[in-house]
């Protein structure tokens, strides 16, 4: 047995346990923890050496102090090699593929639209999950504690999902060494099932072997005091004897007096006492290996040590000699982390910076990655050097690249320490700054990019800046500080950046819409560009119109041309294509606003643009709801909610809230929407008097209807009615406020003033010419009415939803019809409204709706079939929606990239679904779903 693995049979033995647990399929992280030199990487090499023989695929990392600020430098060194092979020919494809602008970014390719840090791990993920398939697989990383930003987290992210694959996770960690990322590091920790491995010091006849190797005829009491003064850490052990042997002191009793404690402090001597012995030249020689990094090359230390290239030979010969460094395929190391950080610590400051400087000189000369040029850089001190802000600039938008915004982050603020050498580079390096941290929904983005702003040298780069940024931090849902920016670039001569005042004045106008105290400046904008040539202000003023309550054929009128310049990917990531798509929802062009919205899903899906995802999915749940389509909504809503509660400031957080309470409430799941309120409200208030906090206090009132809590609900709705007055929205199908509150009022008596809400309801409607508000004010008004006038009513409510696609209003009217029928004692007749209710509210999902109509038509002597145990109504949302991507023709691989799950996780809702349809596979699930779409869909 190897000297780094004497006693440790029973180690191996546990870690080898676990992989095989991994090769039979069960999944799972493996840590190796505990102090520096006490063995952790000897455990790993062997336990992966071991894997490798057993057929195991071991991919290999090992992290270090110098690629901490490295974007993804471990997960570069775990599939380099798979990426420059030819598997990757069959692994990256479909989400795979996403991994390659981490692996390889492509420098002429278009920069990556959105949230590249996202689409990097949704990328990497599926590129293990491939690997995994093909064959069992192991990744070993040594040292995580120093691992990069991103690879840490996409390494806890990935051990949530290992559970029945064929891949694992095995990592060493030094215990009581600071931390970057400590919580990144605890939750990975947390996710081993097995506590981490921690190597037993070795006992006194194990360092008797070591030491009587090296220092043959050891006294006895020698042995004991190495062992006493080591802890019976085995790098500790040898450094001590190296510092013996280098001292020429003799192994003996006397010597054994004078041995004291040797921890990792002490290391740094005893390699200063080894290289005092060396040539005059090792310990630049090795210093500069310090600097560097794993993996240099001799030529490479030689010249930042300022050695000539054959001198450097015979020293390096030395120091492998010495036991101090060692030869690798790909360069040369020293021998232990501990050797190496002492070295480093050892150099004063002015010296450790004038080495990286010359480390990053001799690294640009052989056209070394610029990363890791910008990463010496780093840890050079400023020198007013414009190469160096090139080169760190180079850097960042590489890191961009790569999906390593903090990367890019860093490289950007040592750029402006430099500092740059105009006004105008300065503004553009904060502008990009501002950007990264915009991306990642981190503090301090708006404040960068108004500093950014503020430096602009012309007043095209002024404006150029205020748009690219506003549209950042809209995006991300900070609507104030993109009204801020906005307005910061536009304070300037009207005639200064002309050609890009429109824009930045269109986004700026999108966002005072969003905001009572601002919407009365969003509509003078409006109107100064009513003569203007631009198609994107129709959007705006089709908004305006539309919050006076006008006709939905002039709404249309405005908004049609310009549905081509808000179609993704055109304007994707700009306020005004939202703005349009939330237009044809209100104005009831709810197919048209789906297919947008599923245009926007498409664009960002496979470039993991997950902000831009989230953003379409809420958009879709909208749209969804009123289609009828409640369990879809609810998916999309759930997607969307989920992302922005890790990722999203309150404003923008409510923006999916609220389809999704309203999801959750016709499916009659009130406790979860209740627990969705309270998990947007630990997050923060949003903003009073905004569109997207008005409109869940309306969905918080309608939860509260079915509850009974009926104070509750009139109280929400009058301050919603309050906070629509000073948005200046009076709509009806966006202001639907009254609809829910003459129900409220009814409930506590007071049928005269829910009579008076429903006629101003109707009326607005009538003006509109739009189905499903006249329906629905229709049905408000009937609640108010005598029997038979409400008869008459809820009738005229159904015949004009009948061939709108609002089948959720439609599905309300015929069960409110059903209902007044039955209580009027027409029995007969109100079986058929309750019946086509019931059959499109089961459809889709609407079990409230469904309860009700089950309810009434007992009431009416009818039979109503039992609630589906079997049929497609029986499956859970996310079966439902597995099921049909299946039934669209979609593999399993496919379907799982689709909705960020495993494969496995797939396979399993198809197993339940087959079960519960009791049907055998693929083709008969196709024809259920095609006779389903046909019946949903017929007027």
């Amino acid at each position: 047995m190897r000297d780094g693995l004497l006693q440790r049979s029973l180690e191996l033995a546990a870690l080898e346990r676990q992989v095989q647990q991994i090769r039979a399929g069960s999944g799972r992280v493996i840590l190796v923890q505990g102090p520096a030199g006490v063995g952790k990487s000897s455990l790993v090499r062997a336990v992966a050496e071991s894997a490798s023989g057993a057929g195991v695929r071991v991919l290999s990392a090992c992290a270090g102090p110098l690629e901490r600020e490295a974007g993804w430098g471990v997960v570069r060194q775990l599939f380099g090699p798979t990426a420059a092979g030819p598997e990757w020919e069959h692994l990256g494809v479909g989400a795979a593929a996403l991994a390659r602008r981490v692996l390889d970014p492509d420098p002429f390719a278009p920069a990556p639209t959105g949230d590249a840090v996202h689409a990097a791990s949704y990328g990497l993920s599926w590129l293990a999950y491939g690997l995994a398939e093909r064959t069992p697989t192991l990744l070993v990383v040594d040292d995580v504690h120093w691992a990069d930003g991103p690879s840490l987290r996409w390494l806890a992210q990935l051990s949530g999902h290992l559970t029945d694959l064929r891949l694992g996770v095995l990592c060493a960690v030094r215990s009581g060494e600071p931390v970057t990322e400590a919580a990144t590091l605890a939750d990975l920790v947390a996710a081993a099932p097995e506590p981490p491995l921690q190597p037993r010091p070795l006992g006194v006849d194990a360092v008797e072997t070591l030491v009587t190797h090296r220092l043959p005829g050891a006294d006895p009491a020698f042995v004991a005091a190495c062992h006493a003064a080591s802890g019976g850490n085995p790098f500790l052990l040898g450094a001590l004897v190296d510092q013996v042997i280098a001292g020429g002191l003799e192994p003996s009793s006397e010597i054994a007096a004078k041995l004291t404690m040797f921890g990792p402090e002490q290391v740094g001597r005893s390699v200063e006492v080894q290289l005092a012995r060396l040539p005059a030249g090792t310990s630049d020689l090795a210093r500069a290996f310090a600097v560097l990094g794993r993996g240099a090359l001799l030529r490479q230390a030689a010249e930042v040590a300022g050695l000539d290239l054959v001198r450097a030979h015979h020293l390096a010969d030395g120091l492998v000699a010495s036991g101090l460094a060692g030869r690798a395929d790909d360069g040369f190391a020293l021998t232990h982390p501990l050797v190496a950080n002492a070295l480093y610590l050892g150099l004063l400051d002015g010296e450790r910076s004038l080495l990286h400087r010359r480390a990053a000189r001799v690294l640009a000369s052989e056209r070394a990655d610029v990363e890791t040029v910008g990463l010496h850089l780093l840890h050079a001190e400023p020198a007013g050097e414009p190469q160096t802000v090139s080169t760190l600039r180079a850097a960042a938008e590489r890191a961009n690249r790569r999906g390593a915004p903090d990367s890019a982050g860093a490289f950007l603020r040592r750029a402006l320490l430099e500092p740059p050498d105009s006004r105008a580079l300065a503004a553009d390096l904060r502008s990009e700054l501002g950007l990264c941290l915009s991306a990642q929904v981190r503090p301090g983005a708006a404040d960068q990019l108004a500093d950014a702003v503020e430096l602009a040298a012309t007043p095209e780069q002024r404006v150029r800046i205020a748009l690219s940024g506003s549209r950042a931090l809209g995006m991300a849902g900070h609507f104030d500080r993109a009204i801020e920016l906005c307005r910061l670039g536009l304070d300037q001569p009207v005639d200064a950046g002309a050609d890009l005042r429109g824009p930045l004045e269109l986004e700026m106008a999108c966002g005072m819409f969003l905001a009572a105290d601002t919407v009365e400046e969003g509509l003078d904008l409006v109107r100064s560009h009513a003569a203007s040539d631009d198609v994107l202000w129709r959007v705006i003023a089709a908004w305006a119109h539309l919050n006076e309550g006008c006709p939905a054929g002039q709404v249309n009128h405005l908004l049609r041309p310009a549905l081509d310049a808000v179609t993704p990917p055109r304007n994707a990531e700009s306020l005004v294509s939202t703005t349009a798509k939330f237009l044809l929802i209100a104005n009831g062009e709810l197919d048209t606003a789906r297919r947008m919205c599923d245009g926007l899903v498409e664009l960002a899906r496979p470039q993991g643009w997950l902000i831009a995802l989230a953003h379409g999915s809420f958009m879709r749940a909208i749209a969804l709801i009123h289609l009828g389509r409640v369990r879809e909504a609810h998916a999309d809503a759930r997607l969307s909610f989920d992302f922005k509660r890790a990722n999203s400031p309150p404003a923008a957080l409510v923006w999916s809230l609220f389809p999704l309470v309203e999801a959750l409430t016709e499916m009659d799941e009130l406790d979860a929407a209740e627990a969705a309120l309270d998990a947007g409200h630990r997050l923060g208030d949003p903003p009073p008097a905004c569109i997207s906090s008005t409109l869940l206090l309306e969905r918080r009132a309608h939860l509260r209807l079915a509850q009974r809590r009926y104070d509750e609900a009139h109280a929400d709705l009058l301050l919603a009615a309050d906070w629509w007055r000073r948005l200046q929205v009076h709509h009806p199908a966006v202001a639907s406020w009254r609809v829910d509150d003459c129900e409220a009022l009814v409930a506590l008596g007071d049928s005269a003033s829910a009579h008076e809400q429903a006629l101003v309801q109707l009326d607005l409607a009538e003006r509109t010419g739009l189905p499903e508000p006249r329906g629905a004010a229709l049905r408000a008004l009937a609640h108010t009415a005598e029997p038979e006038d409400a008869v008459r009513m809820l009738e005229r409510a159904v015949t004009l939803l009948d061939p709108s696609p609002a089948r959720l209003e439609h599905t309300r009217a015929l069960v409110d019809l059903g209902s007044v029928l039955r209580r009027v004692n027409r029995r007969a007749a109100a079986r058929d409204p309750l019946r086509r209710g019931l059959d499109l509210a089961e459809r889709g999902g609407m079990m409230r709706l469904a309860h009700r109509a089950r309810l009434e038509l007992r009431a009416c002597g009818a039979r109503p079939r039992r609630s589906a145990v079997t049929g497609i109504e029986s499956l859970t949302p996310a079966e439902r929606q597995v099921a049909g991507l299946a039934a669209a023709g979609q593999g399993n691989r496919e379907i799982a990239q689709r909705l960020y799950v495993t494969r496995r996780t797939v396979e399993t809702h198809l197993t339940h679904v087959f079960a519960k349809l009791g049907i055998s596979g693929r083709p008969e699930l196709v024809d259920l779903f095609a006779q389903e779409v046909r019946a949903v869909h017929q007027p």
